[in-house]
């Protein structure tokens, strides 16, 4: 079964006040997580509720204003701040920095990066609120992946600018297009290829036509995948450090 069919079996008996929480609840928001096992499924309950206790659950009792439950395809989770502030018990600094990425995403965004720093704020005494507060001082809006946001804190780790996130430039003929990190000073793009650019036919000619006419108006593409993503990310520094240079930029090496 898969978690959202196990999630709707449990609903059917789970006890009035409840709800998924946790890596449960990001899960189900479609949050990226490191890889877990989500054969149990984390269940919270409002203060002075006790916590759930049952086989597969593991139950939590917090203190949360039930206004702040909402439904997600009519099953009972906290709101997408309130899972964030969950998490900061159980993930670390870069895997939350991806979850709130994912939040303030460009598409569908779930939340705010206002909204994210003002709850984090309130967030005292809270498991993990201190890596969280943070890990918020990273966390950027408009991203796509968590690859981009992986790719990003490598750059600026490594000591480069940091780029723009999905920067738009006119590409001709009334279109535009999404570059998902950039410098425009220097006209640099760099693009991460997911495996669907390679496996999807269709999708791999849109970006031989796209990235065509983004060269054409003078920009330099660097082109990654997840094979320079290794060893934190050093192929892929390496590469943008070079374009850089190349270009007349000075970086740290």
């Amino acid at each position: 079964m898969s978690l959202d069919e196990r999630c709707r079996a449990y609903s059917r008996v789970m006890p009035d006040g409840m709800f998924f929480s946790h890596s449960t609840a990001a899960a189900l928001y479609g949050l990226p997580l490191p890889p877990t096992d989500h054969e149990m499924l984390h269940v919270g309950a409002a203060r002075p509720r006790r916590a759930p206790r049952a086989a597969g659950i593991v139950g939590h009792r917090v203190s949360l204003d039930e206004g702040r439950i909402v439904g997600l395809r009519g099953l009972p989770v906290p709101a997408p701040v309130e899972v964030l502030l969950e998490l900061a018990g159980m993930l670390g600094h870069d895997d939350l920095v991806r979850a709130g990425d994912a939040l303030v995403r460009r598409t569908d965004p779930l939340s705010s990066l206002e909204e994210l720093r003002a709850a984090i704020a309130q967030g005292h005494g809270r498991p993990g609120i201190r890596t969280l507060r943070t890990a918020a001082e990273w966390m950027r809006p408009r991203t796509d992946s968590p690859m981009e946001t992986t790719l990003r804190l490598a750059l600026v780790r490594a000591g480069l600018p940091e780029p723009n996130i999905n920067h738009v430039i006119d590409i001709g003929d009334g279109r535009s297009a999404h570059l998902d990190l950039a410098y425009p000073s220097h006209r640099l793009a760099i693009e991460y290829d997911g495996d669907h650019h390679r496996t999807n036919d269709r999708q791999y000619h849109l970006d031989g036509d796209r990235l065509w006419r983004i060269e054409k108006r003078g920009w330099r593409i660097v082109r990654l995948n997840r094979s320079h993503m290794a060893r934190a990310g050093e192929e892929a520094v390496r590469r943008v450090r070079d374009a850089l240079a190349s270009m007349g930029r000075n970086t740290p090496l």
